[in-house]
């Protein structure tokens, strides 16, 4: 990796870490130049100005979520029953391990958190490239499984109760960590995790109409 690649890299994390933190109006782009350890300058020249680098934060967060998740442009869904829920448990296991255990994710959290309270352009860039994506490939996948198109408003309900639950071992990974007396997740909680909700999709598993 370049000096240049790595400069940029550093402004794109103190960004996501600055902008979740204070919010993008008091971060000024002295703070983010302090905090990724670059000259104030380099803003300009990566990003143009403090706008830009907070959209260019959005869009690293979007294509990592996609990377961790394994799910590009949504494709076709496997006719055969079996193949599509096989499909939809394997993605649901990969945003178990990602949102309850990835050090990474927790610290894109804030902003995203702060994007859904007052959307903003950065927030179109979140859910065009990340959060459409993985919804409407769960979407189809479910369908599938259902019967119902992928559009269908019941579709699209039992798609964001089903991502719910997951990113809530995210938003409220500390109070289930304290009811459970640990520290972190361990391999063996991690799993029964990913069992728990897994056995959910069985719900899904209503004959052809």
């Amino acid at each position: 990796m370049s000096s240049d690649d790595t400069t940029r890299d550093r402004l794109i994390q103190a960004g996501i870490r600055l902008f979740g933190e204070h919010g993008y109006k008091p971060t000024t782009t002295r703070m983010l130049a302090d905090e990724a350890q670059a000259n104030i300058g380099s803003i300009a020249y990566y990003f143009d100005n403090k706008h830009g680098l907070y959209l260019a934060a959005a869009r690293y967060i979007a294509g990592a979520l996609r990377e961790r998740l394994g799910i590009g442009a949504p494709g076709s869904v496997p006719d055969d029953r079996e193949a599509a829920r096989a499909t939809l448990e394997d993605i649901v296991r990969r945003m178990v391990r990602t949102f309850a255990t990835d050090l990474e994710c927790r610290h894109w959290l804030l902003m995203v958190m702060r994007e859904q309270l007052h959307p903003s352009e950065a927030f179109d860039i979140l859910q065009n490239q990340a959060f459409g994506v993985v919804q409407a490939t769960l979407s189809s996948l479910i369908g599938r499984l259902t019967g119902r198109d992928a559009d269908d408003p019941v579709t699209t309900l039992e798609t964001h109760t089903l991502v719910g639950q997951i990113v809530f071992f995210l938003i409220a990974r500390e109070p289930l960590l304290r009811r459970l007396s640990l520290e972190t997740f361990d391999a063996e909680t991690l799993a029964t995790v990913e069992d728990v909700v897994v056995s959910h999709l069985r719900l899904y598993d209503i004959p052809d109409r």
